[in-house]
């Protein structure tokens, strides 16, 4: 019984270690997220203040319309560009935050063969 109950807390205190691995991951990933989000907005006060100087200096309504349509194509652009960025860092994210916790259901999954064994 007592190798039983050692095997059992081992088990335990692995299956914690595991979950403080990915809550760990998961506050970096966060604040990777977060970071890297903070600086496309300031990104974007940025640009959207390059923008209202250059529309404020056209002189004629035909060369006000071409230089809007440029940067709207450009900020759909940079828009599309973002959005692959954030989701190529969230899925990288994900991943960190669940290897832990997938190698411990691993684990779990054949531990029960291993004290079959055992008691075979």
């Amino acid at each position: 019984m007592t190798v039983a109950y050692t095997d059992f807390a081992a088990f335990n205190q692995n299956a914690f270690d595991s979950f403080v691995k990915s809550n760990t991951a998961a506050a970096e990933g966060v604040e990777k997220l977060t970071k890297h989000l903070v600086d496309y907005s300031s990104k974007s006060v940025e640009d959207a203040v390059a923008a209202s100087k250059k529309l404020s200096s056209v002189k004629t309504p035909v060369e006000f319309i071409q230089l809007q349509m440029k940067l709207a194509q450009d900020s759909f652009e940079a828009l599309v560009s973002e959005s692959k960025k954030v989701s190529d860092l969230t899925t990288s994210i994900v991943k960190d935050v669940t290897a832990p916790i997938s190698e411990r259901f691993q684990f779990a999954g054949a531990a029960p063969t291993k004290s079959s064994k055992k008691a075979a």
